[in-house]
């Protein structure tokens, strides 16, 4: 027993796993060429659905899911609703190659994105979908460190699998925020974003992220 011990002591210990996402600091230079030479990714879109009198209906297998916009007028607010209700549903179309409904809610001082499933999952990103080319993978950036209105400061990294998206990665810093985030391939992303050193507001610094390749 005690030589078994000695043993596992001396043994290396396992490697650490390799990151899923890793950072490289460019200069401006070096991010505004990739930004000039980067094509957005045309994402086909259809629109089954259309929102009628404030209502957005989607379909799917569960049943159809009901959203109604929440206005708050001087009427709403005599009778004691507070503008925080406010909610307003943007449908941004149904994607035949991620099969999703994209919908956008506005709150009153927030906002976020649903990727709703045929099923009815929903899958949250707190900003705009960012579609990476060959449609396998989706971005999104939240910066919310200026402004603490109850938005996440966030990136998140989200990758289809089996007819799936699934949360890949994501990042929620607290000494800077990001204000652009675009693909140039399938496995690669830049990132501009601010510093906030001591929790002050600081530089911009530019970054390329490499995307770890998917596993078989």
């Amino acid at each position: 027993m005690q030589l078994l011990v000695l043993l596992l002591l001396f043994l290396p210990g396992l490697p650490a796993p390799a990151p899923v996402v890793t950072f490289h600091r460019i200069s401006a230079a070096t991010y505004a060429q990739a930004r000039r030479a980067a094509r957005p990714v045309k994402v086909p879109t259809t629109f089954p659905v259309k929102a009628r009198n404030g209502q957005l209906v989607i379909p799917t297998t569960a049943g159809p899911q009901t959203f109604r916009d929440v206005v708050i007028d001087e009427k709403a607010i005599a009778n004691g609703h507070g503008e925080a209700e406010t909610t307003h549903y943007t449908y941004h179309g149904f994607l035949p190659g991620l099969q999703r409904h994209v919908v956008e809610v506005g709150f009153y001082e927030t906002s976020e994105w649903w990727l709703i499933s045929p099923e009815g999952r929903r899958l949250t990103l707190y900003g705009q979908p960012e579609y990476a080319p060959g449609l396998q993978r989706v971005a999104a950036s939240s910066a919310a460190l200026e402004y603490e209105g109850g938005q996440p400061n966030i990136v998140q990294l989200f990758q289809l699998q089996q007819g799936v998206l699934r949360p890949l990665w994501e990042v929620r810093p607290t000494r800077w925020e990001p204000q652009e985030l675009f693909w140039t391939d399938a496995n690669m992303l830049y990132l501009k974003r601010r510093e906030f050193p001591q929790g002050q507001e600081g530089p911009i610094s530019y970054w390329k992220l490499t995307v770890a390749a998917p596993t078989r």
